[in-house]
């Protein structure tokens, strides 16, 4: 279950987990004054200075952490719609926050207090994770699933970072925050036969299709929400293990989130942040 505290939503699964912090963030509570990226903007080059992307790292961050840590222990990278997950050390804290990004990926898991991965989004699904370790220390993952990093398996590729720096995969819990739901993502041909290639003909069509009382003629719609939820439980977690935010960031109100679609390209982001304490 998700539930709200000051600007973050928080998944009451993932918090289920020792010695982490989490949350995902809407538009509220930043510095943002444009009217397309008012007011918790995360990203550079979508028209806020730098200085204002900054302040506002700095809130995430403090929100996410308690007030413990700041932007210099934010991680952010270009994110390239890939599955590519990096592994992040004490050395990695600050890049792409208050200094220069590291490598370009969608994905990142460590098991170092103090940095704190981020994800940013305006409709795609940003994913939380956290596990516990043989010797009873946490670790954690975020990713950026958009279509094709969910197609590129990139949920359960979490999972197995996760696994790989001896987590359990029963300690593993997992929080799938705001995203453009089915309700809304309506797609293309092209699209269905991507995921069918990927993934499977079966595969698309359990999670690519008209909604029920849709007119003729109308255009699929994808579930990633579905897509995201079947990979994980492919991966080894179970539906307990799992959390799922209730909200799409097309339809909800617009004074909640940020949305690619929607707003026509013209927006800001919204993010998702974890920490080792």
């Amino acid at each position: 279950m998700f539930f709200q505290d000051g600007i973050l939503a928080h998944s009451s699964v993932l918090a289920e987990v020792p010695g982490i912090l989490h949350g995902f963030s809407g538009r509220e509570g930043g510095v943002s004054t444009l009217e397309h990226t008012r007011s918790l903007n995360l990203t550079v080059d979508l028209g806020d200075p730098p200085e204002t992307v900054r302040r506002n790292t700095e809130i995430f961050c403090r929100a996410v952490s308690g007030g413990r840590f700041g932007a210099e222990s934010g991680v952010k990278a270009h994110q390239i719609h890939s599955s590519l997950i990096r592994t992040l050390d004490a050395s990695h804290a600050g890049e792409g926050a208050v200094r220069e990004s590291g490598e370009d990926c969608d994905g990142f898991v460590t098991d170092a207090p103090g940095v704190l991965p981020m994800i940013r989004v305006a409709d795609c699904v940003p994913i939380l994770f956290a596990g516990v370790k043989e010797d009873g220390r946490p670790a954690i993952a975020a990713v950026h699933a958009g279509w094709r990093g969910t197609a590129g398996g990139i949920a359960a590729k979490a999972v197995r970072s996760l696994a790989d720096l001896g987590c359990s995969l029963s300690s593993i819990r997992c929080a799938v925050g705001p995203h453009i739901g089915f309700c809304c993502y309506e797609v293309g041909e092209d699209f269905v036969e991507s995921v069918a290639s990927l993934l499977g003909a079966g595969f698309a069509r359990r999670h690519i299709r008209v909604p029920e009382g849709s007119p003729a003629g109308s255009k699929p719609h994808a579930d990633l929400t579905g897509m995201n939820a079947e990979l994980l439980l492919l991966a080894g977690l179970g539906e307990d293990q799992i959390d799922v935010s209730p909200d799409c960031t097309m339809c909800s109100a617009p004074e909640r989130y940020f949305s690619h679609r929607r707003m026509k390209g013209k927006r800001g982001t919204q993010g998702a942040g974890i920490v080792i304490l």
